[in-house]
């Protein structure tokens, strides 16, 4: 009773709407740093967001549809100051991937589709955060993660390449593009290859720009000249605005060379749908929810789950940067709130960017109000300068994507694991391969079953040593291995065997124990000898393995020997006695086990 309480209590609905916590104290002070850092993300989500929806193989309007919601909406909901929500090169690779496509433009998906699992994935990630169902990511490791990530990179880069060099045609994995761009590479348009590689070099350039004078501001000694202190603040911005000043000053040559009547030179996007969207519920009309879920399948849990890995990543990492904390369910009702009502507004799925809210973290911004600014912008974008769109070359926004995912590609990784840990190289390398020549979801999907198995193997196959009855440790320069290449120690000088497995015990492993018991009851070493089941280190057991034991006990009953059970936890005791196993013995410690046995005479 006092848990719903607590549950419907006015602290905990503060929590839930997480702006009653910071709008009371909101001062003039930090209006200053929002709306500074709101306007310049600004400039970086709206070229992003039209670039980003040729990822997702819809018309670039819609990148700027799933641009504005998400950002007033975690404005509410939202625990950290610094995340921008928004497209994301990730997933819109994953809408692509879940696409239809589109039977009156071939080369492009069909949008209803798209912002319909937008309206699916936020209802998934709203239950799943109300039901504090966020720790499943936790089964998605680190080296998976990584492999997907970076066979994504590689999957969006060659996407791109077809855009750099003006040729056209449809490809679903890595291996596809690589095939269609030599096949097609006969046809290159030389404006747009001389074009976006000029892109990609002043993007590069820029960028570098940006990321020094991040460090000159940061070293700065205290009595730096203002105008040199201005200066660098004039580069760094100039760096943070490199797409907006990309896109922007492309248009204006492409808008140029049309107006003189040299338009066919450069492939630009093309007349986009103007104004903003009026609000209306997806359209299922075309799409029974039969349909749906047959073409969305397994990507109504792929994409919820990657969409909040990517947002509660870059919200611990700028909460521990910035010294507050958020709250991973509550961020997961964010996000899926954030789709839901983006959908409503033609939005496909969105999430937490990284180099946005990297660049709203530099920026100083004190609150989420910066997400309203940068929303606001973005709707100025579509109700005004949408007519201007359509000269922006495609070669641009594809170096735009280009430079923006390559350091997505996290080559490191290996090294590390190399020294690390090799084991987690199988995941890494399973996921990064299988995504660059499958699907990336099924990819990801193999990454995860592969990750499961090799977690799965220690506890299929726990540890099971002889141990010296002296120490009741395991005495490793003893150590030998039997057939199945478990360590045993013979301890010949000791009538009484005894045997400790080094985990919990579960159904996988049950039924191999009892095997490896009877093995080792049997062996020439060990035959007809009494073994004392060391359980010190078993935490939990199930019922699966209350009966194997049970088995094992008869077994050895059979033969005329004794399994003795030791050292038994409580609540495993507590359950071995109410399973009624027929000649069960359990002793509080080793010693006492073998004290018993020397009655019988066989000590």
């Amino acid at each position: 009773m006092s848990r719903i309480k607590d549950y419907c209590s006015i602290k905990a609905w503060k929590r839930r709407f997480p702006i009653s916590l910071w709008l009371p104290a909101y001062s003039l002070g930090y209006l200053f740093h929002d709306l500074i850092a709101g306007l310049t993300v600004a400039l970086t989500v709206i070229p992003q967001s039209l670039a980003y929806a040729s990822i997702a193989k819809l018309d670039i309007q819609y990148g700027l549809y799933s641009a504005f919601m998400g950002c007033f909406v975690y404005c509410i909901f939202g625990t950290s100051k610094d995340i921008t929500v928004g497209p994301t090169a990730i997933l819109s690779l994953l809408v692509a991937t879940y696409g239809h496509p589109n039977p009156d433009k071939p080369n492009l998906n069909d949008a209803q589709l798209a912002i319909i699992l937008a309206f699916l994935c936020g209802i998934v990630q709203f239950i799943m955060g109300v039901l504090h169902l966020g720790a499943l990511t936790g089964f998605i490791s680190a080296p998976v993660i990584s492999g997907f990530t970076s066979a994504s990179a590689i999957s969006i880069a060659l996407g791109q390449v077809k855009h750099l060099l003006g040729i056209s045609f449809s490809s679903d994995t890595a291996f596809q593009t690589v095939e269609g761009i030599f096949s097609n590479i006969a046809k290159t348009n030389y404006w747009d290859l001389i074009m976006g590689l000029s892109c990609v070099v002043v993007l590069l350039l820029l960028q570098k720009i940006q990321r020094d004078s991040v460090l000159w501001m940061g070293d700065q000694p205290p009595l730096t000249p203002k105008y040199l202190k201005g200066l660098r603040r004039m580069l760094w911005f100039i760096g943070t605005a490199r797409n907006a000043i990309i896109v922007g000053s492309t248009s204006i040559l492409a808008w140029s060379l049309d107006s003189t009547g040299h338009g066919g030179k450069i492939t630009t996007t093309g007349r986009m749908e103007e104004g903003i969207p009026a609000p209306a519920f997806p359209d299922f009309h075309d799409h029974s929810l039969k349909d749906v879920f047959a073409e969305l399948n397994v990507g109504l849990i792929i994409v919820p789950l990657i969409a909040y890995l990517e947002t509660i990543a870059i919200g611990k990492a700028f909460a521990r940067q910035n010294g507050y904390k958020v709250q991973p369910n509550q961020e997961m009702i964010a996000i899926g709130l954030c789709n839901i009502a983006g959908s409503f507004f033609n939005a496909y799925p969105v999430t937490g960017s990284f180099s946005r809210t990297a660049i709203n973290s530099q920026c100083g911004v004190r609150t989420p109000l910066g997400g309203l600014v940068t929303g606001s912008l973005v709707l100025l974008s579509l109700a005004f300068l949408t007519p201007l769109f359509q000269y922006i070359p495609k070669a641009a926004l594809a170096a735009v994507i280009i430079v923006a995912v390559l350091k997505m590609f996290n080559y490191r990784i290996f090294m590390t694991l190399w020294r690390v840990n090799k084991l987690d190289l199988v995941p890494l390398s399973v996921t990064f391969v299988a995504s660059l020549f499958l699907p990336v979801q099924y990819g990801t999907i193999i990454g995860v079953i592969v990750d499961l198995i090799i977690l799965l193997i220690p506890v299929a196959r726990p540890d099971l040593r002889a141990i010296n009855p002296s120490s009741t440790s395991p005495s490793e320069d003893e150590a030998v291995a039997d057939k199945r290449g478990s360590p045993l120690i013979q301890v010949n000088r000791s009538p009484v065997l005894i045997v400790q497995v080094d985990r919990s015990i579960r159904y996988p492993a049950a039924e191999n124990l009892v095997d490896r018991l009877n093995e080792i009851r049997e062996s020439k070493v060990y035959y007809q000898q009494h073994v004392i089941f060391d359980l010190s280190r078993t935490t939990e057991i199930d019922f699966t393995a209350i009966e194997c034991l049970s088995d094992a006990i008869a077994d050895f009953s059979k033969a005329g020997v004794k399994l003795l059970l030791a050292n038994v936890k409580l609540d495993i005791h507590d359950m071995l006695y109410r399973a009624n196993i027929p000649e069960l013995e359990i002793y509080p410690s080793v010693s006492e086990a073998i004290q018993s046995l020397s009655g019988l005479g066989d000590t």
